[in-house]
């Protein structure tokens, strides 16, 4: 499964080339509410143009509230990110083989996995220094994936779009074999909505 999300993030990176959206989340507060089992966090990250902006979440824990923030910010724009949910969250510390003495460079490893509407689970892994640092970002890589996948499925519509008008059968072929490979990501209903709508009124 991670080598196939492997292919398909490089087939992301060169159809959407400098448009391939980055997540950055460059510092963030969060408070916790052991009484009520809930956690609120305010992340300060980079948008799609460089500039920092605030985003907001809450769940029962400081990962589900980072997804929380993230897909609460980027959903109106990016709707199938409203397809996909949490099926696993771990942590693991990664002690440092090169003595007790830096034991503190010792890194943690995040493993986050998400289900799509059809519950086929994807898997994101990333270490840090920090427990919290993993976790964060392997939400947020786990997030940007699936942002970027629906960018690409937008962007290969308007490629096959213009080679049918060409009538370039061949590339039709192709680019129709692209889309159906990203499709497996999650559920494009509301995109291909969109779409329609935007081409009733051209």
């Amino acid at each position: 499964m991670v080598l196939e999300q492997d292919k398909m993030l490089s087939l992301m990176k060169e159809i959407l080339q400098e448009d391939y959206l980055e997540l950055v989340v460059e510092r963030y507060t969060l408070e916790e509410r052991l009484d009520e089992d809930k956690s609120r966090i305010v992340c300060q990250m980079k948008d799609a143009n460089g500039e920092s902006v605030e985003v907001n979440g809450e769940g029962v824990g400081t990962i589900d509230a980072v997804f929380d923030a993230l897909r609460g910010y980027l959903a109106e724009d990016y709707p199938s990110l409203e397809t996909i949910r949490f099926s696993q969250f771990s942590i693991q510390g990664l002690i440092s083989s090169e003595g007790a003495d830096i034991s503190t460079k010792a890194e943690a490893q995040a493993t986050v996995g998400i289900v799509n509407s059809e519950e086929r689970e994807f898997v994101f892994q990333t270490k840090q220094p920090s427990v919290s640092r993993a976790g964060i970002q392997a939400t947020v890589d786990a997030t940007e994936y699936f942002v970027n996948s629906e960018r690409t499925y937008l962007r290969l519509h308007e490629i096959l779009q213009h080679y049918r008008k060409e009538g370039r059968t061949d590339l039709v072929e192709k680019y129709t074999d692209l889309m159906s490979q990203v499709v497996q990501n999650t559920s494009y209903s509301k995109v291909v909505e969109r779409i329609q709508e935007s081409m009733k009124t051209e």
